[in-house]
């Protein structure tokens, strides 16, 4: 049923009025020429400056101070206000400007264009507007197609709109597809619907020619105080853009008001930040009735109202388990879209307007150049400075541009979309099933909503359960784009597209011990294995920390889901991605050689150097970059009963893993293809009959390379772990009814899983392709 007319003025009206602090406030700050201080959510801020800005988290923090504190002078006095506003530029003088933008902002903005078009009746007549959020799913206002019926009557018209001559484009028609994908939501603080767009009426394009703008809940996409940017078709009229001109002004649980001297938008339009990311879906617009503020100053009179996109995500994620699978896969894979590279089509590649490196002008001011212009004054450059409120803190020095921060993951998991079982296109691969006696072993999500998986913690591109009784991981699933899969170098935070034929790759994998790593609040500190379990070891004959001997040989905080492979995506994401993986729910203790893959200088025979199992991770990681693949990994430890007791003085009653398994699934011929695989550390306690922390003998550690890999099946997994993989994957296992095989060289795992790649040429292929790369790297 669609939302009434009458009852969503009344009810957007009545929130504007609930507003009127905030919008208020926002207006005062954006007159006292620090926009940004409307912002009342501190983390928000400092995540949109890192997130828009490039800036590190200690950068950020800083400049977040300063702004907060500019903030707070302007409001004290109108006096004060005043002089805020005035001041030309003292030593801590902080403001933002709207009039500097990098070039890339108008490519950018004429591909989000592309996936705006008219809802229409197919006489022509227009009703409203709408969006493309994936190559099939579209997305409009409730009260603009509020029932499948009415929408049997409609089109969706993409190019209605002047091209750069100013000639009318020829129109692209396009049914609508109730079948395939339905569902509204006609709450008036939600008003959306969301339809599939079905075959084409007239028109010289297809529709893969549109792209799509994607859905995104990340929390680090806008804030108070910014503008926007609105792509609409007002009254029905040829396609227009409102770019720079809508302030935000207040936010909601679930929508956005934001300001303008401008004609209201249409219903259904895309409101944008300037990154060109979805923030918004509008749907209101009416003259605000208070004209000044309490100073008698005019205030902006056009108020509009959207529905905040993350609250739209987050809905559909609740009512997703009640889908049919038909429509539960098409929004899966349109939702996974919000974490690529930037929100857009990638058929119309372009990367994002990037920050400029900081820059001291005339004027003695710090600057970025990005999408909002940020400067600090610093002393000693320019004129002499005019003495500022005490109020606002002390001057910022200026930043190193040639280091940047770790990056640390947010606590707030609010954004997290986890792994996503629709990820390969048309195939559902879902979790691993835990066993009913696992699930009472399972550690709960705290944070978990009503139709959430009570045990799955999801961070960016995947997802962990944990095994509360034995405080590690039962599994990690992951999903890895190759399309998109970005390298990360964490020493200089820089992040550049993953050559797949580069030798980098074999040190990407894993980080040095030293890296910081992080607890997860949504579990109990009882509940899974910490930073007490890796410190403080002994390594009999290595006293020194910092000896990599002692590194190799110490049992390090080894990754499930390894930092490369969820690194997929824009920048940003791939960084944030990279460093959920620093998670100690995403941590076992394993041999730092194993961990490291650099067992290869000790010698020792027929041990593959400690590359084996690193050799199946970047095989399939390589596979998926050069053939631009989706695959779905899953890793985790074998628990055994005889896996022997380590540390418990520290954790009691901790049993160290001895067995690790890894599951690879991709789709190839219009199938899914799996491969199982398994490293054994037992030997090592074969070796020198005690755990290494224990031995005493220094030439004894030589044995501890003496890892065993095999090349398994799903099957064997299954029933060493009691996990179900399902029978989507154990059909698709390339070994399936072998015997596991042990293998002693990285290439013979090359080689068999080209050989054992089903497709003829594809395969052949690959075997050469592969080839060809381990000639290039013996070579280099």
């Amino acid at each position: 049923m669609a939302l009434q007319k009458r009852e969503l003025n009344a009810a957007a009206l009545g929130r504007v009025r609930g507003a009127s602090s905030q919008i208020q406030n926002t207006m005062r700050m954006v007159a006292a020429g620090v926009p940004l201080a409307a912002e009342p959510k501190r983390d928000r801020l400092k995540a949109v400056l890192k997130a828009r800005a490039g800036m590190s988290s200690t950068l950020a923090e800083t400049m977040t101070s300063s702004i907060v504190a500019a903030g707070q002078t302007a409001r004290a006095t109108p006096e004060a206000e005043a002089a805020v506003a005035a001041a030309p530029g003292g030593p801590e003088r902080i403001f933002g400007t709207v009039d500097f933008v990098g070039v890339a902002f108008l490519e950018r903005g004429a591909r989000a264009s592309r996936g705006v078009a008219r809802v229409a009746f197919r006489d022509g007549r227009p009703l409203g507007t709408g969006f493309m959020i994936s190559d099939r799913l579209f997305i409009t206002n409730n009260h603009v197609i509020g029932a499948a019926g009415a929408a049997q009557g409609l089109t969706i018209e993409f190019d209605y709109e002047r091209d750069v001559g100013g000639s009318v484009r020829t129109p692209s028609r396009f049914a609508i597809d109730t079948n395939a994908f339905f569902f509204t939501e006609e709450r008036d603080d939600l008003d959306f619907t969301l339809i599939a767009v079905g075959a084409k009426l007239d028109g010289p394009k297809s529709l893969c020619d549109f792209g799509w703008c994607a859905l995104s809940a990340a929390c680090d996409k806008h804030a108070l105080g910014e503008v926007a940017n609105i792509i609409q078709h007002p009254d029905g009229r040829f396609k227009e853009a409102v770019l720079r001109e809508n302030r935000l002004v207040s936010r909601l649980d679930t929508v956005l008001h934001y300001v303008a001297d401008t004609e209201p938008g249409s219903s259904g339009s895309p409101v944008f930040n300037n990154d060109w990311q979805v923030i918004a879906l509008h749907h209101w617009g009416s003259p605000w009735r208070q004209k000044v503020d309490e100073q008698g100053r005019p205030i902006p009179t056009s108020v509009n109202e959207g529905i905040r996109i993350s609250a739209i995500v987050k809905y559909l994620r609740d009512k997703h388990p009640v889908l049919g699978d038909v429509q539960r896969t098409l929004l899966e894979q349109a939702l996974s879209l919000g974490e690529s590279i930037s929100g857009l089509a990638p058929s119309g590649a372009g990367a994002p307007g990037a920050a400029t490196q900081p820059h001291v002008d005339a004027a003695g001011n710090v600057c970025w150049t990005i999408p909002v212009e940020i400067a600090v004054r610093l002393p000693g450059y320019g004129p002499a400075p005019v003495p500022a409120p005490a109020a606002v803190p002390g001057p910022l020095p200026p930043a190193d541009p040639g280091v940047a921060e770790k990056i640390k993951p947010s606590d707030d998991f609010s954004d997290r979309a986890g792994y996503k079982a629709a990820f390969i296109d048309g195939f559902s691969v879902l979790l691993p099933e835990l066993s009913a006696s696992q699930k009472r072993d399972a550690a709960r999500n705290r944070q978990a909503e009503a139709g959430d998986d009570p045990f799955e913690l999801k961070y960016h591109h995947f997802s962990v359960v944990v095994n509360r009784k034995r405080k590690l991981a039962f599994f990690a699933a992951c999903n890895i784009d190759g399309s998109q899969a970005k390298a990360v170098d964490r020493n200089k935070g820089t992040v550049k597209p993953l050559d797949p034929d580069s030798p980098e790759l074999e040190s990407l994998g894993d980080a040095e011990a030293s890296e910081s790593w992080f607890p997860d609040d949504r579990l109990r500190e009882e509940d899974y294995a910490g930073q007490q379990l890796y410190e403080a070891q002994v390594v009999p004959g290595f006293p020194d920390p910092r000896s990599m001997g002692r590194t190799e040989r110490m049992f390090q905080r080894g990754h499930m889901v390894r930092r490369i492979d969820p690194a997929w995506g824009r920048e940003t994401m791939a960084l944030k991605a990279e460093a959920d993986t620093f998670h100690f729910t995403n941590a076992a203790p394993q041999v730092g050689f194993f961990n490291m893959g650099s067992a290869g200088k000790l010698r020792i025979p027929h041990t593959g150097g400690g590359r084996l199992w690193r050799s199946v991770e970047n095989h399939v990681l390589r596979n998926a970059a050069a053939d631009r693949l989706r695959v779905c990994s899953f890793t985790g430890p074998v628990f055994s009963d005889d896996d022997p007791p380590w540390r418990t003085e520290v954790i009691e009653g901790f049993k160290l893993p001895l067995r690790f398994w890894k599951i690879a699934v991709w789709a190839e011929n219009g199938g899914l293809r799996s491969l199982a695989m398994l490293a054994d550390q037992k030997p090592v306690l074969d070796a020198i009959g005690e755990l290494p922390e224990a031995a005493t003998d220094e030439e004894a550690f030589d044995q501890v390379s003496r890892v065993k890999d095999f090349l398994s099946t799903i099957a064997e997994v299954e029933r060493l772990t009691g996990l179900d993989f399902g029978a989507a994957v154990r059909d698709g296992d390339i070994r399936a009814g072998e015997r596991s095989h042990e293998v002693s060289q990285p290439d013979e795992i090359e080689a068999t899983l080209s050989q054992r790649r089903r497709g003829g040429t594809n395969g052949r292929a690959s075997a050469r392709r592969n080839a060809g790369r381990r000639r290039n790297r013996r070579e280099r």
